[in-house]
């Protein structure tokens, strides 16, 4: 099908769609765990490296990524979504070599659209986040370890660099590696010839792993923060952030594959069943579930139900679904009788028309981030208790109000006004999750005191607070969370002349007398 368009007639359309959707996609506002990471990232640059300067109980490599996108983008609402898309279109040429390397050409090309146009559109708690970012560098680690020789050692090598990419970003990806090396033991029909035994295949992945983690040690080494990345992300995780799950896990299938992703699982089934049937349990068959598996046992760890714990899963589906037009394309060309011909070709027309038709009313969700570009505002849409507008008159606020030495305090998830405004924090417990602590953890009291002397010595210029913290006046402090510290602590300072400066129904800014 493809030899019959010119490819660079292709390649213009191709960058023509990316860059259409690259300018929609700044469009969508951050998730709040993406606002976090910007500040975060932002308070990188300023000397104060991660869990150090802020706190997390996530491993590090989201926060690399977004700290990259400001250092090579600056402080803007779009950073991360623009560093975001570009990221995720390389892990949409990582998807194409490995469909290409599996010997499915048009699957391929059809990938490098398709992915994207789905991306997109996926949603500001869906694009963007960990899961599918972390599940991006395991497509490219299968692309590489579908090498053949002569570059099948160095490449193996560099496929378990990108597992490890992967687990600093999501921990629990880690049995990916396993399942690699599980792999290697297991006889199975290889599609290429391979230079490598089957063991130096195993030991290489566990090298470049060992080597990529080696490297994310000594950074911690560097900036003098493993001891506080120990603290958060494991006694603190362990500890305290676990849990009854918030959403039913139930729920959350249903309202991925049956009401949003339907059709593309639907697709995704058929492409399956037909690999199945081409090729058996082969190699790359094999990466593909082991991926998808991978983000099930993720999903089924964290045991949050949140849906965007299998966002990796839209890239296996979305591979899947080029295979089956792939293969339908396949019979149309190699069918002998004028009635199949018909027949296979009536079947992928209908499969064209409904990828085609399902991904328009998939970007339809976008509808009014484009009515902003063609009224000439860029920025993010409304969303998450504030308009655009709302935003900016806070940021000015926060800018006009205070120097760049002072602080601001947030208590809630709009991270996104500091880091917009340029503002460091007034202290590095700054998520609701660390409120989460009580007297009985082994740092209660240390973190506390930082704290403490936090707001004594550097009391914050601006305070963010969520409705939800304190629904009336700065000394009618929600019941519900009257036991957490680190809000009782700022509720006192709010009680010290604190004016407020913007309200409306899910944010309070106050700002300091001084």
């Amino acid at each position: 099908m493809t030899s019959r368009v010119q490819p660079s007639l292709l390649v213009a359309f191709w960058v023509l769609l990316m860059a259409l959707l690259a300018l929609l996609y700044t469009t969508v506002p951050p998730s709040p765990d993406q606002s976090q990471f910007d500040w975060m990232a932002y308070i990188a640059t300023q000397g104060h490296p991660f869990y150090v300067g802020s706190f997390d109980m996530n491993w590090p490599g989201a926060m690399w990524l977004h700290e990259a996108g400001i250092r090579l983008f600056g402080v803007h609402a779009w950073t991360w979504r623009l560093t975001d898309f570009l990221l995720m279109l390389g892990f949409s040429f990582g998807g194409a070599v490995f469909l290409h390397r599996a010997n499915w050409p048009l699957a391929a090309w059809v990938f490098v659209f398709l992915y994207p146009a789905l991306y997109v559109p996926a949603g500001s708690w869906m694009a963007g986040q960990r899961d599918i970012i972390a599940t991006g560098f395991l497509i490219c680690a299968c692309a590489l370890a579908m090498q053949n020789a002569p570059k099948e050692g160095r490449s193996v090598v560099l496929a378990g660099v990108c597992v490890a990419c992967a687990v600093l970003i999501r921990p629990t990806f880690l049995s990916f590696l396993a399942g690699l090396m599980f792999l290697e033991c297991m006889p199975m029909r290889d599609i290429h010839p391979r230079t490598c035994s089957r063991s130096a295949r195993a030991l290489r992945f566990l090298a470049g792993f060992t080597l990529m983690i080696g490297a994310a040690i000594c950074a911690g080494l560097a900036l003098g923060s493993l001891d506080d990345w120990y603290r958060q992300s494991f006694q603190f995780a362990t500890s305290i952030y676990i849990g009854e799950p918030p959403q039913d896990w139930r729920v959350t299938l249903w309202t991925l594959f049956v009401v949003s992703w339907n059709w593309i699982t639907l697709m995704a089934l058929f492409g399956l069943v037909v690999w199945a049937l081409r090729d058996r349990l082969s190699y790359p068959l094999m990466l593909v579930l082991g991926i998808a598996a991978t983000s099930t046992l993720s999903f089924a760890v964290q045991n949050k139900g949140f849906g965007y714990h299998l966002g990796g899963i839209l890239l296996v589906l979305v591979l899947l679904l080029t295979i089956g037009i792939d293969q339908l394309d396949h019979w149309r060309r190699s069918v002998r009788t004028s009635l199949m011909r018909w027949g296979v070709t009536v079947a992928l027309t209908g499969a064209v028309f409904l990828v085609l038709a399902g991904t328009a009313v998939k970007l339809e969700n976008l509808k009014s981030g484009a009515v902003r570009i063609l009224a000439g505002q860029f920025g993010p849409t409304d969303l998450y208790g504030l308009t655009e507008a709302e935003r900016r008159d806070i940021i000015s606020l926060i800018k006009d109000g205070s120097t760049p030495d002072q602080t601001v305090a947030v208590y809630g998830t709009h991270y996104d006004l500091p880091y917009r405004a340029q503002r460091l924090p007034t202290y590095r417990y700054f998520t609701p999750a660390a409120d989460q602590i009580k007297p009985g953890f082994v740092h209660y009291d240390e973190w506390m005191a930082e704290v403490d002397q936090a707001l004594v010595q550097t009391p914050p210029a601006f305070v963010v607070m969520t409705r939800r913290a304190l629904p009336g006046p700065p000394d009618e402090l929600n019941p519900a969370l009257a036991d957490r510290s680190i809000l009782t602590r700022l509720q006192q300072t709010l009680s010290e002349d604190y004016k407020v400066v913007f309200s409306n129904a899910n944010v309070v800014v106050y700002q300091s007398p001084r």
